[in-house]
């Protein structure tokens, strides 16, 4: 095995092979960071542009998109609150603040060692355990993806831990909407009141870019233009790699979140926005000033980046190892080994070994590259922050409204994303908490489908939940993490009344 890795490395370190992970890296970062855009779609365009290569040149730019584009949405987030992905919101919540601080040049820094930390070891995972790993996600089934979704789901407590019942409102108004549309169970349409293009559901694409881009703006407006500066008044252009000695007091955090990565990428449909919500409801579990969270933590920014780009090498040994995808990136790269007649799992590992071995150093290294591909492109978008807040906020509008409407080329989309600017001017000004009703709208539709899947292959007997061992561990966890926060404010009570 070692010998098939050192030409793999060899494969991957051809000028052809190598120039094509850092253009990977590089529209994956941009993709990512740019709001609408996201990393998917970008997978999804360059997928026939390799139709006339290699199968082990294809999967490498493809790959290299994908663990470039987890990681760009960060950027934005960090440096203006507007998140490129899902699954970079938690970043967002810590890194934005940070900022605020007068400390973007190391939220900057620490969000790009982690995510290229967290991916590099869960890419080590995958080239060195990538068939044991797949074994243990081949026995789970929808009982266990619910586990994991309802897990997601119930930190929302920890998210909205300042007030329980608002957080509460949030998270099943996100629910709300995310059941508008048609069932995918039973073909059942719902809460379309009759208009046509709420038929195929509302893109959570579109409710991200108006509650934060949007949203965001709006209140910078409100605010007399004044939110777009760092409180100390300097304008950073360049993110600052942290010393060992800085990232030495986040190792914990670092270790848990690729942990939680590595092992939900494992899990085919959960992906990288379920790990990063789930990564950073745990990290607030072990911190130990967890009211310092939402107000610029560091070790819930780590353990979130780290935790997204895990959960890259994670997805992808589902993939290789038995041809299942386990994220929507994967999927696509699935395409491209059928586009090439070949076809992934067990067998690939004795037809194809070179190939595969080229994938997993090309992975390997286009971790290691994407911390300079990472600074380049942080000190690109730093610089956008010279530009005054009017006519930034003119121009990342500009970008939402093409963003919304190149999703389904409709203008509704658009109309929507207003409408959800609105809604989340409204929340910030009533300090209502956004996050639980993104993480509603996301895992929503996903714990329903795993849920009716579920009920149905188990002759609709709700104890399969308990009955299994993981999925019995993961509910009780869930339950405990909405009780406990319950019994502390009533033992906190009894304390004080005593």
């Amino acid at each position: 095995m070692d010998a098939d890795l050192l030409a793999g490395l060899a494969a991957a370190l051809a000028p052809v092979n190598l120039g094509l992970i850092v253009l990977g890296l590089t529209i994956g970062v941009v993709a990512g960071a740019l709001p609408g855009v996201t990393m998917l779609n970008a997978v999804v365009l360059v997928l026939p542009f390799t139709y006339l290569m290699g199968i082990a040149p294809s999967l490498l730019l493809l790959s290299s998109i994908y663990a470039g584009g987890v990681f760009g949405g960060s950027i934005t987030g960090i440096l203006f609150n507007i998140p490129g992905d899902p699954m970079s919101v938690p970043t967002t919540w810590e890194g934005y603040p940070l900022n605020r601080q007068g400390h973007v040049r190391l939220a900057l820094g620490m969000a790009i060692m982690s995510s290229a930390l967290g991916g590099f070891a869960s890419a080590l995972l995958l080239a060195l355990a990538a068939p044991p790993f797949a074994r243990v996600a081949l026995s789970f089934s929808t009982a266990e993806y619910f586990a994991v979704v309802l897990f997601g789901m119930a930190s929302v407590v920890v998210l909205g831990s300042r007030s329980i019942v608002s957080a509460a409102m949030a998270l099943f108004a996100g629910i709300v909407l995310g059941s508008v549309g048609t069932d995918s169970q039973y073909g059942v349409t719902r809460l379309d009141f009759g208009v046509t293009i709420l038929r195929d559901g509302i893109d959570f694409v579109v409710v991200l870019i108006g509650l934060f881009a949007v949203g965001e703006i709006l209140d910078q407006l409100a605010a007399g233009g004044e939110a777009q500066a760092p409180v100390d008044g300097r304008v950073e252009g360049r993110a600052a790699l942290p010393s060992l000695r800085q990232l030495w007091p986040y190792r914990w955090s670092l270790l848990r979140g690729t942990a939680v990565g590595t092992t939900i990428g494992l899990i085919p449909g959960a992906g990288a926005t379920v790990s990063s919500f789930v990564s950073y409801g745990v990290e607030r579990q072990f911190a130990r000033e967890p009211a310092r969270f939402g107000k610029g933590s560091l070790e819930g920014l780590t353990a979130a980046e780290s935790s997204v780009n895990a959960s890259t090498g994670g997805a992808m040994i589902p993939l290789l190892t038995l041809g299942i995808p386990g994220s929507g990136a994967t999927a696509v790269m699935m395409g491209a080994f059928l586009l090439h007649g070949v076809q992934p799992g067990p067998l690939l590992f004795r037809n194809n070994a070179l190939d595969v071995y080229t994938i997993f150093s090309g992975f390997l290294l286009a971790n290691v590259l994407m911390i300079g591909v990472g600074l380049l492109a942080a000190r690109v978008f730093a610089s956008l922050m010279r530009i005054p807040s009017g006519g930034l906020g003119a121009l990342i509008c500009a970008l939402c409204v093409v963003g919304a409407f190149a999703l389904r080329n409709n203008m509704a989309d658009v109309w929507l994303t207003m409408l959800f600017g609105v809604a989340g001017f409204v929340m910030r000004r009533h300090d209502l908490p956004v996050p639980p009703l993104v993480l509603g709208l996301i895992l929503g539709p996903l714990g329903e489908q795993y849920f009716l899947t579920t009920m149905v292959s188990h002759a609709n007997d709700p104890t399969v939940f308990v009955r299994r061992p993981v999925s019995a561990v993961l509910v009780a966890l869930s339950v405990a993490l909405l009780v406990w926060p319950l019994l502390e404010r009533r033992l906190a009570g009894r304390r004080s009344a005593s």
